[in-house]
Protein backbone atom coordinates (compact mmCIF):
# COMPACT_ATOMS: atom_id res chain seq x y z
CA UNK A 1 0.00 0.00 0.00
CA UNK A 2 1.49 3.08 -0.96
CA UNK A 3 1.74 6.52 1.44
CA UNK A 4 -0.93 8.40 -0.79
CA UNK A 5 -3.65 5.19 0.30
CA UNK A 6 -2.62 5.12 3.82
CA UNK A 7 -3.38 8.90 4.16
CA UNK A 8 -6.33 8.44 2.00
CA UNK A 9 -7.65 5.87 4.05
CA UNK A 10 -6.86 7.44 7.07
CA UNK A 11 -8.65 10.75 6.42
CA UNK A 12 -11.60 8.97 5.54
CA UNK A 13 -11.67 7.24 8.68
CA UNK A 14 -11.63 10.26 10.65
CA UNK A 15 -14.02 12.02 8.79
CA UNK A 16 -16.20 9.09 9.15
CA UNK A 17 -15.34 9.08 13.19
CA UNK A 18 -16.03 12.88 13.52
CA UNK A 19 -19.48 12.40 11.93
CA UNK A 20 -20.36 9.59 13.82
CA UNK A 21 -19.01 11.61 17.43
CA UNK A 22 -20.85 15.10 16.31
CA UNK A 23 -23.98 14.61 14.66
CA UNK A 24 -27.27 14.61 16.77
CA UNK A 25 -28.69 11.14 15.83
CA UNK A 26 -31.37 10.55 18.04
CA UNK A 27 -33.55 7.41 18.63
CA UNK A 28 -37.80 7.91 17.78
CA UNK A 29 -38.35 8.27 21.75
CA UNK A 30 -36.08 11.24 22.24
CA UNK A 31 -37.68 12.67 18.74
CA UNK A 32 -41.19 12.14 19.68
CA UNK A 33 -40.17 14.08 23.00
CA UNK A 34 -40.08 17.38 21.53
CA UNK A 35 -41.02 20.93 23.17
CA UNK A 36 -44.60 21.76 22.22
CA UNK A 37 -43.89 24.09 19.94
CA UNK A 38 -42.34 20.87 17.78
CA UNK A 39 -45.60 18.79 17.52
CA UNK A 40 -47.20 20.18 14.48
CA UNK A 41 -50.92 20.49 14.29
CA UNK A 42 -51.47 17.19 12.65
CA UNK A 43 -49.36 15.26 14.78
CA UNK A 44 -51.21 13.38 17.36
CA UNK A 45 -50.13 14.77 20.99
CA UNK A 46 -51.08 14.57 24.29
CA UNK A 47 -51.26 17.68 27.16
CA UNK A 48 -48.88 16.77 30.51
CA UNK A 49 -49.03 18.59 33.60
CA UNK A 50 -47.00 18.07 36.65
CA UNK A 51 -48.69 19.64 39.74
CA UNK A 52 -46.81 20.02 43.58
CA UNK A 53 -48.59 22.72 44.67
CA UNK A 54 -50.63 21.08 47.01
CA UNK A 55 -47.42 20.38 48.93
CA UNK A 56 -44.95 22.79 47.94
CA UNK A 57 -46.88 25.53 45.53
CA UNK A 58 -45.41 24.77 42.34
CA UNK A 59 -46.23 23.29 39.04
CA UNK A 60 -43.00 21.14 37.46
CA UNK A 61 -44.42 21.08 33.72
CA UNK A 62 -47.40 21.63 31.43
CA UNK A 63 -47.06 20.97 27.98
CA UNK A 64 -47.89 19.56 25.07
CA UNK A 65 -45.83 16.86 23.60
CA UNK A 66 -46.13 13.82 20.98
CA UNK A 67 -48.08 10.87 21.35
CA UNK A 68 -46.45 7.55 19.47
CA UNK A 69 -48.94 4.96 18.62
CA UNK A 70 -49.03 2.18 21.24
CA UNK A 71 -47.99 4.85 23.77
CA UNK A 72 -48.92 4.41 27.84
CA UNK A 73 -49.66 6.89 30.16
CA UNK A 74 -46.66 5.67 31.74
CA UNK A 75 -44.40 5.39 27.74
CA UNK A 76 -45.12 9.02 26.94
CA UNK A 77 -44.88 10.61 30.79
CA UNK A 78 -41.44 8.87 31.19
CA UNK A 79 -40.04 10.35 27.96
CA UNK A 80 -41.17 13.66 28.25
CA UNK A 81 -39.97 14.04 32.11
CA UNK A 82 -36.64 12.32 30.70
CA UNK A 83 -36.66 14.90 27.81
CA UNK A 84 -37.48 17.74 30.61
CA UNK A 85 -34.41 16.80 32.54
CA UNK A 86 -36.76 15.99 35.82
CA UNK A 87 -36.35 12.94 38.05
CA UNK A 88 -38.57 10.06 37.53
CA UNK A 89 -39.00 7.18 40.36
CA UNK A 90 -41.19 4.00 40.04
CA UNK A 91 -42.16 1.04 41.59
CA UNK A 92 -43.26 -2.15 39.93
CA UNK A 93 -42.98 -4.07 36.63
CA UNK A 94 -45.59 -3.12 33.86
CA UNK A 95 -47.86 -2.24 36.60
CA UNK A 96 -46.13 0.41 36.85
CA UNK A 97 -46.55 3.32 39.98
CA UNK A 98 -44.87 6.46 39.61
CA UNK A 99 -43.80 6.87 43.43
CA UNK A 100 -41.08 10.15 42.77
CA UNK A 101 -41.19 13.35 40.38
CA UNK A 102 -38.71 15.87 40.45
CA UNK A 103 -37.41 14.55 43.75
CA UNK A 104 -40.98 14.38 45.53
CA UNK A 105 -41.42 11.22 46.79
CA UNK A 106 -44.46 8.92 48.20
CA UNK A 107 -44.59 9.27 51.52
CA UNK A 108 -42.90 12.43 52.15
CA UNK A 109 -46.01 14.25 53.49
CA UNK A 110 -47.35 11.50 55.31
CA UNK A 111 -48.36 7.76 54.89
CA UNK A 112 -51.53 8.62 52.56
CA UNK A 113 -48.76 11.01 50.23
CA UNK A 114 -47.70 10.03 46.93
CA UNK A 115 -48.50 10.71 42.88
CA UNK A 116 -51.95 9.93 41.62
CA UNK A 117 -52.63 10.04 37.42
CA UNK A 118 -55.65 11.79 35.93
CA UNK A 119 -56.81 11.88 32.56
CA UNK A 120 -59.33 14.55 31.16
CA UNK A 121 -59.65 15.11 34.83
CA UNK A 122 -61.06 11.25 36.06
CA UNK A 123 -59.03 8.83 37.83
CA UNK A 124 -58.40 5.41 35.12
CA UNK A 125 -59.38 2.38 37.28
CA UNK A 126 -55.59 1.18 35.77
CA UNK A 127 -52.27 1.88 36.38
CA UNK A 128 -50.25 4.21 33.89
CA UNK A 129 -48.18 1.92 32.13
CA UNK A 130 -51.11 0.05 30.93
CA UNK A 131 -53.58 3.24 30.06
CA UNK A 132 -53.21 4.20 26.42
CA UNK A 133 -53.90 8.16 26.11
CA UNK A 134 -55.79 9.37 22.94
CA UNK A 135 -55.10 12.30 21.05
CA UNK A 136 -55.90 15.56 22.52
CA UNK A 137 -56.03 13.83 25.94
CA UNK A 138 -54.61 15.62 28.93
CA UNK A 139 -52.83 13.84 31.67
CA UNK A 140 -52.22 15.01 35.49
CA UNK A 141 -49.60 13.79 37.35
CA UNK A 142 -50.70 15.45 40.60
CA UNK A 143 -48.83 15.26 44.52
CA UNK A 144 -51.51 14.60 47.03
CA UNK A 145 -51.28 14.72 50.94
CA UNK A 146 -54.18 12.32 51.59
CA UNK A 147 -55.48 9.50 48.77
CA UNK A 148 -58.75 9.13 49.94
CA UNK A 149 -61.05 10.89 47.81
CA UNK A 150 -58.20 12.90 45.82
CA UNK A 151 -58.44 10.73 42.48
CA UNK A 152 -62.10 12.19 41.29
CA UNK A 153 -60.70 15.73 42.51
Amino acid sequence: MRTGDIILVGGAAAVLTAAVLFVDIKTPEEYYALHPTEVTEDGEYVTIKVDSSAVDGGISLEGRYALVSGDSVYDVAARVLMYEGIDLDTKGGRAVYISGIGGLEEFDYGAESGWIYTVNGTAPDINCGEYQPECGDEIVFTYVDSFIGEADR
